[in-house]
């Protein structure tokens, strides 16, 4: 089955975040699942669009970046709900 759709790097790369954050995996896991999203579609493009391999480095960056921003915002938001403050200063 071939498909055509659009689809926004950035996002995918988000989702990933989420994901591995709901599934309380660490970072370096998440780099594992960034990549592999990362070559997915690389592969796919590859097949469908030899043309665009140029881009294939972008793609995979831009998946990466998003994707690590997320799972730190993430973590941060938790951290800060979860903090209680010590004492009065």
């Amino acid at each position: 089955m071939s498909l055509r759709v659009k689809f926004d790097p950035s996002f995918i790369g988000q989702e990933v975040a989420r994901q591995c954050f709901n599934e309380g995996r660490n970072a370096d896991e998440l780099e594992y699942y960034l990549a592999g999203a990362s070559y997915a579609i690389c592969l796919t493009l590859a097949k469908e669009k030899p043309w665009m391999s140029a881009e294939f480095v972008n793609i995979g960056n831009t998946i990466a970046k998003s994707g690590m921003q997320t799972f730190i915002d993430l973590m941060k938001t938790n951290f800060l709900t979860n903090v209680t403050p010590m004492g009065t200063a």
